[in-house]
């Protein structure tokens, strides 16, 4: 049994992808340019919540992204963002309207049940 635990962690190697991203940061603070680097880090986690299908979370960080860009006077990102945000908030306003046709049919199966158990 020690030799099997002495395998376990020795075979597995450290992942790249988690010391990828402490790399990064170490690279974007010490570059002088971080400020970029935050927007696009921040754009790119708003299209993760998208992929995810996490509408809220992403249409709350898309409107900060826009309002940080539109107090940096940089207006083809805000317009960019416009454009993205009504896109994202079309499918939260879709997710939240099949989350409220899903309760309804539930609620009707339920009454239909007690309907036909009287």
């Amino acid at each position: 049994m020690a030799k099997a635990k002495k395998k376990g962690p020795e075979s597995v190697p450290p992942s790249p992808a988690a010391e990828t991203p402490a790399a990064g940061k170490a690279k974007s603070a010490g570059a002088g340019g971080s400020k970029p680097a935050a927007g696009t880090d921040l754009l790119s986690q708003c299209v993760m919540l998208c992929q995810a299908q996490r509408w809220r979370e992403a249409a709350l960080l898309c409107r900060r992204v826009q309002n940080r860009a539109a107090s940096d006077g940089n207006d083809d990102l805000v317009q960019s963002l416009a454009g993205a945000r009504t896109k994202i908030d079309f499918s939260l306003r879709r997710q939240m309207t099949a989350a409220a046709v899903n309760a309804v049919r539930q609620l009707l199966a339920k009454e239909f049940l007690l309907d036909v158990g009287e």
